[in-house]
């Protein structure tokens, strides 16, 4: 859970509030919990919808910039971070600008987009139990998490080109 919420929200402090509250949530609510065997997809839900919450109080509360020279705005968030929010802990330590453009990338995807590959991609959830988290259909699921992939190699790919651009510009 944790992992999730920090690849969603981009920041350490936020990440640890929201799964702390998706595990107060979780307990308060025990005793009302009907299908225990969902508890996975019961505590994603939660978090999806905390994560969701604060990505939207961010937008209309704060537009910052992703880089100092950037004009993009910043629904990730992220004052001293590293950027590791779709790319999976393998032990090594990939480039910090392709970091830095899956972070834009994201960040430039509609929230439930985003949550959608963040869930498939990086928390290799398959998009059944993603149906559930999300409370669509399967179908919709396939098709979002789809739909997000397209959408991710297309702002991936125009981050890229601007990141050449500028270089050519600066040489």
């Amino acid at each position: 859970i944790h992992s999730y919420t920090y690849r969603l929200l981009g920041n350490q402090e936020d990440a640890d509030d929201v799964t702390q509250e998706v595990f107060v949530r979780a307990c308060t609510s025990w005793g009302g919990l009907y299908e225990r065997e969902n508890l996975s997809a019961w505590l994603y839900r939660i978090a999806t919808n905390l994560c969701v919450d604060m990505l939207r109080r961010r937008k209309r509360i704060s537009w910052r910039s992703l880089t100092s020279h950037s004009g993009q705005d910043d629904r990730f968030e992220s004052a001293s971070d590293d950027g590791s929010y779709l790319l999976p802990d393998s032990g090594g330590i990939p480039e910090v600008a392709e970091r830095e453009h899956i972070r834009q990338a994201l960040a430039n995807m509609p929230a439930e987009y985003a949550v959608s590959l963040v869930l498939s991609a990086a928390q290799g959830i398959p998009y059944q139990e993603i149906a559930t988290i999300l409370s669509i259909s399967p179908n919709a699921a396939a098709t979002r998490i789809s739909r997000a992939n397209r959408m991710f190699v297309e702002q991936y790919q125009r981050i890229s080109q601007q990141g050449v651009e500028k270089q050519e510009h600066t040489l």
